[in-house]
């Protein structure tokens, strides 16, 4: 008990979930920098053209939007796997 108190360093699950674990956390950090840049781009295309950006907004779109966001997440941080 007194070893983990002063910073022991050691994974202490098994070695096939620490890549796993990695991919869990980097995929979330991209994923949220992602849809906010996504949120900043449509709240900035509603302000700048009010009229076409109505037209844009459908539940489809964003489905789409968030499986290519999704995707390229995953793809970039496959590289933990490798």
């Amino acid at each position: 008990v007194a070893e983990a108190a002063t910073g022991d360093m050691r994974w202490p699950l098994p070695a096939a979930l620490c890549p796993v674990a990695n991919f869990c956390f980097f995929s979330s950090i991209h994923l949220s920098g992602l849809f906010l840049a996504a949120l900043s781009v449509e709240r900035y295309l509603s302000v700048a053209f009010p009229l076409r950006a109505q037209r844009w907004r459908r539940p489809g779109l964003y489905v789409a939007a968030s499986c290519v966001l999704w995707l390229v997440t995953t793809a970039h941080c496959s590289v933990i796997f490798v």
